[in-house]
């Protein structure tokens, strides 16, 4: 936000919206990333999304990456169809969904899976960029 004010002299509408995109990315992918070592945190008394929704952790997760692709295609609906953009953006919903392959009870995948988000960021990225064509 403070990026785009700066180039534009104007904070406008998309901009919250795909800042609001990025806050359920955010939570989905943190929640992944703390099940990795959701019993220390316990014990010590953390609190976190992945300990809150333990339960329900792929559902929660699956739910912010549903609200993230939902408000993307939202902002960019104009801009869906047979392109660059549409294949990159596929590739980084793919990414998304893919992450929920974690399991709570093994460390490394849940690792592994947060580490795809590099991945999913440079996709996103890139998806955005091929607009500006």
């Amino acid at each position: 936000i403070m990026a785009w004010t700066a180039m534009g002299n104007s904070v406008s509408q998309e901009i919250i919206i795909l800042y609001l995109s990025a806050i359920f990315w955010t939570l989905g992918y943190d929640t992944i990333y703390g099940a990795q070592d959701m019993s220390e945190d316990e014990i010590i008394g953390l609190k976190s999304t992945s300990i809150k929704f333990k339960k329900n952790i792929k559902y929660f997760v699956f739910v912010c990456y549903i609200f993230t692709l939902s408000i993307i295609a939202f902002l960019f609906r104009d801009m869906i169809g047979y392109n660059l953009f549409t294949l990159l953006l596929t590739i980084f919903s793919i990414s998304l969904i893919y992450q929920l392959n974690f399991k709570k009870e093994k460390a490394e995948t849940c690792l592994k899976m947060f580490k795809i988000n590099n991945y999913s960021g440079l996709f996103l990225f890139l998806a955005i960029m091929s607009l500006d064509k």
